[in-house]
């Protein structure tokens, strides 16, 4: 699949948390696109300034949500796209190009699937997760997920409803600077990956967020033998 350009339209944008959104862009011309899970899309962003900017988000969508992309994103504070974004009408025209990316499920493999995001770094890793379970798959599939504290989480009622599915899906938030009250995992992901046993022969694992998490949690799977084969990132800086 060559990536291409397509006009779209901004369809939705859904507010996740105070600063997260889920937007949703219908497409005009090509009416459908093809895309594999985990793959990205390099929006343009058309505000006026004489400086064309594109920016790269992952694909939220269904694999199976041909004339729809979907992308959760954080809006940044002075930065062009989001928050050209974030204000935009609804019907504004958008235009992006893709699909991009080889950040994929190896689908050869047997191994069980170790998935480990904090913030938006979870969007590639959803679609992934929701297209191995729809398609059959019966091995261990773990989500580690990380925030900072309660206000950050969203997803939460999606991912239950996966769990609940599929018996084979489990999941664990862990935050890092959680409330008195909170009940699930304190820390950060990798105080949280320090104290799992895996089994360095049979895990596959997924990394999605900011570069110092994702290069911290590689080098955590190495040091915990994981071979470097099986360790697949995609870092958002």
């Amino acid at each position: 699949m060559s990536p291409k350009f397509f006009e779209s339209t901004l369809q939705e944008r859904i507010r996740l948390t105070n600063d997260v959104y889920e937007f949703a862009f219908a497409l005009k011309q090509p009416e459908e696109i093809e895309f594999k899970a985990g793959q990205f899309i390099n929006i343009r962003v058309d505000d006026g300034n004489k400086k064309i900017l594109f920016r790269s988000y992952s694909i939220l969508s269904k694999t199976s949500e041909k004339k729809v992309i979907r992308s959760c994103i954080k809006i940044v504070r002075e930065g062009r796209c989001t928050e050209w974004l974030e204000k935009i009408p609804l019907g504004t025209p958008v235009t992006f190009m893709g699909p991009i990316g080889m950040f994929v499920c190896k689908k050869e493999s047997e191994k069980n699937m170790l998935f480990i995001a904090t913030g938006t770094g979870i969007t590639p890793l959803l679609c992934m997760i929701e297209d191995e379970l729809k398609n059959g798959q019966k091995k261990s599939i773990h989500l580690l997920w990380g925030f900072r504290n309660e206000s950050h989480i969203f997803y939460q009622e999606r991912l239950e409803k996966l769990a609940e599915q599929y018996k084979n899906f489990t999941y664990e938030i862990t935050l890092s600077q959680p409330s008195e009250s909170w009940k699930g995992a304190r820390g950060r992901v990798t105080e949280q990956l320090e104290k799992k046993d895996l089994d360095k022969e049979k895990t596959d694992v997924y990394i999605c967020g900011l570069g110092d998490m994702v290069l911290d949690v590689k080098n955590l799977c190495m040091k915990k033998e994981i071979p470097a084969e099986s360790i697949h990132f995609e870092r958002y800086d």
